[in-house]
């Protein structure tokens, strides 16, 4: 967990509208709206390629400057263009540093399972992120999940997680996380007693009796 504080320069934003966001968006900035504290919301934009870099390393937490005021603030939602290619919106949350928020954090898997050497067995992750309970300044970038000991049909649940210390997980505590199991093998349908399992060809009687009826002589 590191203890530096990202710091991103924000530009801020009087023009609004469909328009202008566009041409912000095609000069390589992200719109941007800062709100929180019973404070009036900032409309400001990002460097693109700045801020992705950022959310890519999973950070949470910001200090960011818009003219002369520097804020810590929380990264509350993003948006994405319809190829989930490109961020093109961004909530920031003002935050106090001293005060516990509540976050959801990506959940990592450590390790080879021992259980899915078996034949049929694999690994299956049914949690990808998790939602915890901590002080802004004790936010990781993510939660590793060691799977080296499981095996088959065992599972890890929210309640067996060893969480930093601090942290709370808000998830129900006993949904499963990620699990080792069987892949389940398809039955073949039963073969009723004295029937064969050779199939009905379609049309074969019509062909039978067409064919009788040529081995008939004629009159």
């Amino acid at each position: 967990m590191s203890t530096t504080i990202p710091k991103i320069n924000a530009q801020p934003r009087e023009l609004l509208g469909s328009r202008n966001t566009l041409r912000l968006r095609k000069a390589g900035q992200i719109p941007v709206v800062i709100y929180g504290h019973e404070q009036d919301p900032v409309h400001a934009s990002l460097d693109r390629k700045a801020f992705t870099e950022l959310a890519h390393r999973n950070v949470h937490l910001l200090e960011v400057a818009v003219g002369s005021s520097t804020e810590p603030c929380l990264i509350k939602e993003l948006q994405w263009d319809y190829l989930g290619s490109q961020i093109i919106h961004v909530d920031l949350a003002r935050v106090d540093l001293t005060e516990k928020v509540e976050v959801e954090v990506e959940l990592v898997i450590v390790g080879e399972p021992k259980g899915a050497k078996e034949a049929g067995a694999f690994l299956q992750q049914f949690l990808q992120s998790l939602e915890i309970e901590c002080l802004a300044t004790q936010i990781p970038e993510n939660i590793k999940v060691d799977v080296s000991n499981l095996g088959v049909e065992e599972h890890i649940s929210v309640k067996d997680l060893k969480l930093p210390e601090g942290i709370v997980a808000i998830t129900d505590e006993d949904q499963f996380v990620v699990g080792v199991v069987l892949a389940e093998e398809e039955e073949e349908a039963p073969v009723a007693e004295g029937a064969t399992a050779e199939p009905e060809v379609i049309g074969r009687k019509a062909e039978d009796e067409e064919g009788e009826e040529e081995a008939k002589p004629k009159k």
